[in-house]
């Protein structure tokens, strides 16, 4: 996926990074996350682009696309969910799930769900349509999208650099291992969905 990536960001720099989590914290599943290491990585590496500049605009990206995502399901609620939802692999299991650790904890929920592949791009609509209060969610989701962008930018800009400065046998044991990470976060949270979509029917059901 990065190296797919890579050309868009050498045409289009931090634009299309931010397009990316704009639409993603909207609700549309794009590889937000991807484009973001990506961009990181090749900023490293290269110079042709500035690391704060691309972390200052991805999260100005991530606030505006979850405030837009949050005002739409303030005004559409439940009926946006439930007619759009599927087009964007929101699963009625999915949706449920949102809906129940919404309930459960709230603004930790908000703030947990930005590094959470499979909730990401629903906990703002989720939190507009469940009508929490505005500046809850403005302090919850900003305070996530300031963390994610620097987590994920930062650890990405560092592994450039590794592969820039360091031995090659070096560069490419660290890079292994953060392939291994990357790919390995996603997988285990997505068995844990199981299980956790799995507890909401039982709650649901007591």
């Amino acid at each position: 996926m990065a190296q797919e990536l890579t050309p868009l960001i050498a045409n289009y720099g931090v634009w299309v990074v931010a397009g990316f989590i704009a639409l993603e914290s909207l609700g549309i599943p794009l590889p937000a996350e991807a484009a973001l290491m990506a961009a990181a990585f090749f900023a490293a590496k290269t110079g042709q682009l500035n690391i704060w500049t691309l972390i200052a605009a991805g999260i100005g990206a991530a606030i505006v696309g979850e405030i837009a995502g949050y005002w739409l399901g303030r005004v559409f609620g439940h009926q946006l969910l439930a007619t759009c939802g599927g087009r964007f692999g929101l699963t009625k299991e999915r949706m449920k799930l949102g809906q129940w650790l919404f309930a459960q904890y709230g603004g930790v929920f908000v703030f947990t769900a930005r590094f959470l592949p499979f909730l990401r791009n629903i906990a703002a609509v989720l939190a507009g349509t469940n009508q929490m209060g505005p500046l809850a969610f403005y302090f919850a989701s900003g305070t996530a999208a300031i963390a994610w962008v620097m987590g994920y930018g930062l650890a990405a800009f560092a592994l450039g650099e590794a592969f820039v400065t360091l031995a090659s046998p070096v560069a490419l044991s660290l890079g292994f291992t953060t392939g291994l990470l990357i790919l390995g976060v996603p997988t285990l949270i997505m068995r844990y969905e199981k299980q956790l979509i799995a507890k909401t029917e039982r709650a649901s059901r007591n």
